[in-house]
């Protein structure tokens, strides 16, 4: 992969951090190997994305939990609440790679966070920005608001049944 890819996957891993910590032990994960998800979002701009991540079988690796899947990877914080999808096969011939970003109840199968599309280059700031999001907005107005002051997106991350 190219070298940007350990720099974002740094970026994703130091999020857990900056988000607001559940005080109650983490609930089981709703990722499981072998599961496939369907990741939708759309820009701010009012491009529409729908891709489908399919989890590897092997079990995740490492801190936050690290689902790797045929076009990407699913992040799992589950002592912050917290679920990055992120869809990179477009973005490794240049097109855009996608992450979903959400934090809050891991309980379900259907996610509702920030987009961020952009080239793996310009990709960091606006993971960040997406996380940062969750930090200061708290209800789905909210989070919707900063997000198109940001020049993000909406995304729903949705297990596929």
């Amino acid at each position: 992969m190219r070298p940007l890819l350990p720099l974002l996957l740094v970026c994703c891993a130091t999020w857990a951090g900056g988000l607001v910590q559940s005080r109650n032990l983490p609930p089981a994960s709703p990722l499981k190997p072998g599961q496939v998800w369907t990741l939708s979002g759309t820009t701010v701009e009012g491009e529409v994305f729908q891709t489908r991540l399919r989890l590897k079988s092997q079990p995740p690796t490492g801190t936050p939990a690290t689902y790797r899947a045929d076009r990407g990877m699913l992040l799992l914080d589950q002592k912050n609440a917290s679920l990055i999808a992120l869809d990179l096969a477009d973005a490794q011939d240049g097109g855009l790679a996608l992450a979903c970003v959400y934090s809050g109840p891991l309980s379900g199968k259907k996610f509702e966070g920030v987009l961020a599309a952009a080239t793996l280059d310009n990709l960091p700031p606006l993971l960040e920005a997406a996380l940062a999001v969750f930090r200061v907005a708290t209800t789905p107005r909210d989070r919707a608001e900063a997000s198109a002051e940001l020049r993000l997106g909406q995304c729903v991350l949705a297990l596929e049944q």
